[in-house]
């Protein structure tokens, strides 16, 4: 790190009397009042002798002060020809308030030079920059929130300053710097004095962003070695516990390494580790990781791509439609439309738009398309370039695979964001109807529509209002679909009145909403007052997940008040022999493979699937219950129809 540079000012002198005697001159002066912040001098007062002062932060003008006030040190003089001063001054705010908007770590540096070591605390530059940005800012605007902005975008500018330190933590100094005079060599001495792998390949990552003419003299033989000879002992280190989270990164760091020697070392590609050896090194879930992590930029996914058509030869193509059906990029934090769209387009590239369109109608019927390539159609419905792609899978199929993967998404996620298929779904207004009834194609039958509305009213990844509202758009297509709302609604209030359930359960539930507000909510509060130490929240993953805990558990404990709200303990006695109810045991007749199959249905929290106890509100259960004796019916799960008939009925509470 470069030494810091000393003040040629010197140390602020401010003379009561030069300051009475300028304004006596009709000359203007500032000062700094404790409580009430910067003052404007516009005058003196000779008889009472009091400065006559405006403190625009407080809206206060004319407010008359003894002088005893400035010699007791209530109240500071500041120098005219400071930037504070400046910021408020008619003959310089308009050039303060352009520096402050357009540079802002030129105005740093600015403040930084008046103080004698060219050393100021985090709270004092802030303070002082909120005066200043105070000064610049419009009539009206909010001073905190045009502030917090301000600063937020400010500190980015100083990161990248190499004339400003700035401190790791809150309350640590900001000092001026002497600007090396060659960013290459300072960032690669930096580089070799790194304390581990993580900083070194940032540092490399910055290097390879620089503009050439700053770092060009780094970018030698000698230290292309180097770097190589660190990403060859990284690559070494692939067999350990953090292979998944390291693959990516060298692979990254290989291509900043190239991007930066390659104008001055012509052999770069020839330096191990190269990123084809990388790519040797992956399997099929290596390179969906590797996919998935690197920077969703075309630069980067398409060097991937090429990459592996270059490792792969003739079944590269192979590889590519892995990628797009690989599991792990349905994820709702995957980020990986990017990656879909830079995919499907590389191989449209290749001529493969035929196949990308076979294999894209094969996932549709076999549910294999993943959401981010759901998507990606979706958005591409009225595209010209991908219509021989698109086109044939807008059938009604697809809103069938839309609703199905949102509802899998809902029922594997923790957590309380809303599913990026769902949003699409909802905010895009023509979709269902581009579907289902499309204006140049025959409009889905009656059946399919309503069997696409009884998936949507069991779909987990929607509330109540949602359903509705989607609803909606599926009855303005088929109206008949308004009984099926009907029948819904009349359901849901029932559903509202009381929820049946056991004793043992209700008590589990209880003890699990007892642990959530003594144990793991004060748990998780403690451990984010914790991370909020660490420094930048923005930056801090301890935060993150701690908050993340957090939402969790509160949108728990509120699903556990409301759900124990509505509890009616039962012994399931009601139950009786004639027609399936709660407490009943049931013995089906299944059509499909002439087997027969004995379900138990109880309360709603006594579900047992895998030994086929079910809870009465379950989709297979609803539509058990009310069966008699004898009769033959037919659900439908998921898509799935099947016929069952009702061999016999008896009770649980007999067989305890």
């Amino acid at each position: 790190m470069s030494n810091k540079a000393l003040n040629s000012q010197g140390v602020k002198t401010h003379l009561l009397h030069d300051t009475i005697a300028k304004v006596s001159e009709g000359q203007t002066r500032f000062c700094l009042h404790q409580a009430w912040g910067i003052g404007i001098i516009r005058s003196f007062d000779q008889a009472t002798n009091r400065l006559i002062v405006d403190f625009p932060e407080q809206g206060k003008k004319g407010h008359a002060i003894d002088v005893s006030f400035f010699s007791g040190g209530k109240i500071e003089i500041i120098n005219p020809e400071s930037i504070l001063a400046q910021a408020y001054d008619e003959s310089t705010k308009a050039k303060i308030a352009t520096l402050t908007n357009d540079n802002p770590a030129e105005l740093v540096k600015h403040l930084l030079a008046e103080y004698p070591t060219g050393e100021c605390s985090s709270y004092a530059l802030e303070a002082l920059l909120d005066r200043i940005h105070f000064a610049s800012l419009p009539a009206g605007k909010d001073r905190a929130t045009a502030f917090k902005s301000w600063w937020s975008k400010a500190k980015a500018a100083l990161r990248k300053d190499r004339a400003i330190l700035v401190p790791d933590k809150k309350g640590g100094l900001y000092a001026l710097l002497e600007a090396p005079k060659d960013v290459g060599e300072d960032l690669f001495a930096q580089y070799e004095l790194a304390p581990n792998l993580e900083r070194k390949l940032a540092i490399l990552e910055e290097l390879a962003e620089s503009a050439s003419s700053e770092t060009r003299s780094a970018a030698n033989e000698a230290n292309l070695a180097k770097v190589s000879a660190d990403l060859e002992k990284a690559k070494e280190n692939l067999k350990g516990t953090r292979r998944n989270e390291n693959l990516p990164k060298i692979l990254c760091a290989i291509w900043n390494r190239d991007k930066f020697f390659r104008p001055a070392v012509e052999t770069v590609d020839t330096f191990s580790p190269t990123a084809s050896e990388i790519i040797a090194l992956c399997n099929e879930s290596d390179l969906a990781n590797i996919a998935l992590n690197i920077p969703h930029t075309t630069e980067k996914i398409r060097h991937l791509l090429d990459l592996v058509r270059a490792h792969h030869g003739d079944n590269w193509a192979e590889r590519a439609f892995d990628l797009l059906r690989n599991r792990d990029i349905g994820g709702t934090k995957s980020g990986s439309a990017k990656l879909v769209s830079e995919c499907i387009a590389y191989l449209c590239d290749a001529n493969l738009g035929e196949q990308v369109a076979q294999r894209f109608q094969q996932w549709l019927e076999s549910r294999e398309l993943r959401p981010p390539v759901i998507i990606w159609i979706i958005k591409n419905r009225d595209s010209k370039k991908y219509a021989e792609i698109v086109t044939p899978l807008i059938v009604p199929s697809l809103l069938g695979a839309i609703l199905a993967s949102i509802d899998t998404e809902a029922l594997e996620s923790n957590s309380t964001a809303r599913i990026p298929l769902a949003n699409e779904l909802i905010k895009d207004k023509n979709l269902i109807a581009d579907i289902l009834s499309p204006a140049q194609g025959t409009k889905a039958d009656s059946e399919t529509i309503f069997d696409l509305a009884r998936i949507m009213l069991r779909n987990q990844g929607f509330d109540k209002m949602t359903k509705t509202s989607l609803l909606a758009r599926l009855a303005k297509i088929e109206p008949h679909v308004n009984r099926l709302i009907q029948t819904r609604q009349a359901d849901a209030a029932m559903e509202d009145k009381e929820l049946v359930v056991s004793k043992t359960s209700k008590e589990a539930r209880e003890a699990e909403l007892l642990d959530i507000i003594q144990v793991k909510l004060p748990a998780i509060k403690e451990a984010i007052q914790v991370a909020k130490e660490h420094g930048d929240l923005r930056e801090n993953s301890e935060y993150k997940m701690a908050r993340q805990d957090h939402d969790t558990l509160v949108a728990r404990r509120g699903e556990l008040e409301t759900m124990l709200k509505k509890a009616r303990v039962t012994d399931f006695s009601e139950a009786t022999y004639d027609t399936v109810s709660v407490g009943s045991v049931v013995k089906l007749h299944r059509d499909s493979d002439k087997s027969e199959i004995t379900y138990t249905i109880l309360g709603a929290w006594d579900g047992q699937p895998e030994i086929n106890v079910l809870a009465y509100t379950s989709p297979l259960a609803r539509q058990f219950l009310n069966k008699n004796v004898g009769e033959t019916f037919t659900t439908n799960i998921k898509g799935k129809t099947e016929t069952w008939k009702v061999l016999s009925i008896t009770r649980w509470i007999d067989k305890k």
